[in-house]
């Protein structure tokens, strides 16, 4: 710190005018002048500091003060430990008072002057203190950013990874590999293998799926044996709504599911010298009995085990849930009637949310909440029985329903089960054994097949009064023949008894492609969710036995009764009772 000290020797004349000495204190300096003298020596006042209270006061005249403010305008301080004199050589005292006058006048110098180096060194520590106070706090703005910065989420640690995006140089070209990751240059930053794939998805242009363009290609086959005594033959097959695996109910032999060959996961092409896959069951539900109907959980996703199931009923049982991954039974549905027997649904729906299972039975529509299992239920009765359920997704209130009669009744389950249907729709001569709605933006198109009828008929629900097209198939018999619709709404697929698959271009001119696949009835299509593949299914129930004479007697000419010996020949029975995957896109 500054030392400001009073030379005092030098001069002992005396004082004449002392009664003109004016009393003043340092604060009556004029402040404009003294910071001036104080601010060449690089010493700064903050605007809080405080002056000193005390009061130390001596008397001067004009012309001391006069040269007294011309010595602090002429002394320079170099450094702050440079100690600074002041001499006052014409100061005459001529009394002992003026003397102590003086040495009051030297003291009070010294101390106010001691006060200002003080107050100087008060404003550099308050200035420094102020410094380092702001450096803390930027430093530690700067820490709190990047510690917001770095906090990540633990969500977008697994789900959504942070994409460090590279900027390629001028004419330097980045080859993403979904295996490896990828430097541009040295300077940039890895990415990771699952950004790298977004960053593919995101570029790849994603490619329509094209059917029937080329031949088709047999990649999966599976048979059941016959015999005169039980008959296994097939009865559709449904694909599970993620595509994993194909669910084929087999006559008086449950249920089977067999699995997509892992190959065609991520196939885009079949080679036409792909070898045959031997398609093994990885379940099996030895359930016994006519299997009626049967129907994925609409959201099943093999990743969530919970949701891999799917619901069956079968005669003079209740409603079964089936678990995909083990075969084992989960719950059961019961439905009773008046005399509190259980009655076995003929058909069966889920709601496209999976909360309700709509269950069709003789004389009532029966719904189960899916998490209740049980009997407990909400009925709401009708006049006929229910072949077969659909529900449009464009209004989750409405259910379609069809029946044995032939009719198609569309009812509002908002409404009292008195006020009956909304309207029926009729065109079929047989009962009514599949439903189906188009999915997407052509919600309110319906697909309706029949028993024995030869027609296949798309409906516009919004204007029922007549079918939109009628589609022409081979059906003889009252089994239930399947038919499907491609994810886009290009292509309709329907088997026939004669063992072929027809298939219908729906934006082209509508003509038939009969394509004979199998040598028996073909009574189930499906289509692949994802990929141009087409489940098909063939068999049926063959009658064996007598040609139909009830006596083998003749009458010979004297009137006696003679056995004709019957020469019994083998009967040959040409039957299929298989399930076979067809690759329907491009092939090599």
């Amino acid at each position: 710190m500054s030392a400001l000290f009073l030379n005092t020797g030098g001069n002992n004349n005396a004082m004449d005018d002392s009664a003109s000495n004016l009393s003043t204190s340092m604060c009556d300096v004029e402040e404009q002048d003294l910071s001036a003298a104080l601010l060449n020596n690089n010493v700064s006042f903050s605007s809080t500091m405080v002056t000193s209270s005390a009061d130390l006061s001596f008397s001067l005249t004009e012309a001391e003060i006069c040269k007294l403010k011309k010595k602090f305008d002429a002394s320079t301080m170099p450094n702050e430990d440079m100690d600074v004199s002041i001499n006052v050589e014409e100061i005459s005292v001529p009394e002992e008072s003026s003397i102590q006058e003086k040495s009051i006048m030297h003291k009070e110098i010294s101390v106010q002057e001691s006060s200002i180096q003080e107050k100087s060194s008060v404003q550099e520590e308050t200035t420094l203190e102020e410094d380092t106070s702001m450096q803390e706090t930027t430093l530690n703005e700067e820490s709190t950013l990047e510690e917001s910065e770095s906090v990540i989420n633990l969500e977008d640690t697994i789900d959504e990874p942070e994409i460090q995006s590279i900027v390629p140089e001028s004419n330097q070209l980045i080859v993403l590999d979904v295996n490896k990751p990828v430097v541009a240059n040295e300077n940039e930053p890895f990415v990771t293998e699952k950004a790298t794939e977004i960053v593919a998805a995101e570029a790849e242009e994603i490619a329509p799926l094209e059917y029937f363009k080329n031949k088709l290609i047999e990649v999966g086959r599976r048979c059941w044996k016959s015999s005169a005594a039980a008959q296994h033959y097939t009865k559709g097959c449904y694909w599970s709504p993620d595509g994993t695996c194909l669910l084929v109910p087999i006559h008086l032999d449950g249920m089977h599911v067999m699995e997509l060959p892992p190959d065609l996961y991520t196939a885009t092409t079949v080679a036409q010298e792909r070898g045959l896959t031997n398609l093994v069951p990885a379940v099996h539900v030895p359930e016994g009995g006519t299997v009626y109907d049967c129907v994925w959980y609409p959201h099943m996703n093999s990743q969530e085990p919970d949701s891999c199931f799917w619901l069956a009923t079968r005669q003079h049982e209740p409603i079964h849930m089936w678990d995909a991954f083990d075969g084992k039974l989960r719950c059961s549905y019961s439905g009773y009637d008046a005399v509190d027997e259980v009655m076995a649904a003929i058909s069966l729906a889920f709601s496209h949310d999976g909360q309700q299972i709509y269950a069709g039975y003789k004389r009532c529509i029966k719904i189960f909440d899916t998490s209740r299992p049980g009997r407990l239920c909400d009925d709401y009765p009708v006049k006929f029985a229910i072949s077969c359920i659909a529900q449009t997704t464009e209004h989750h209130n409405t259910l379609t329903c069809g029946n044995w009669h032939g009719y198609i009744q569309h009812f509002d389950l908002r409404c009292s089960p008195k006020q009956g249907p909304l309207f029926t729709l009729g065109g079929h001569k047989g009962g009514i054994t599949q439903l189906k709605y188009a999915e997407g933006s052509a919600g309110w198109q319906l697909f309706s097949g029949a028993r024995k009828c030869q027609k296949l008929l798309q409906w516009d629900m919004r204007n029922y009064k007549k079918p939109l097209e009628e589609y022409q198939r081979n059906v003889e018999t009252n089994q239930r023949i399947q038919f499907d619709l491609t994810p886009d709404l290009g292509w309709l697929a329907s088997g026939d008894t004669q063992g072929a698959l027809n298939v219908w271009d729906m934006n082209g001119d509508g003509e038939v492609s009969a394509l004979p696949l199998h040598n028996d009835c073909c009574n189930g299509a499906s289509f692949h969710p994802t990929l141009p593949i087409l489940a098909s299914s063939s068999g049926q129930y063959h009658f064996i036995g007598s040609d139909g004479r009830v006596n083998d007697s003749v009458l010979d000419c004297t009137g006696a009764v003679e056995q004709e010996q019957s020469k019994e020949k083998p009967q040959e029975v040409i039957y299929e009772n298989a399930v076979v995957m067809w690759w329907c896109g491009q092939g090599l």
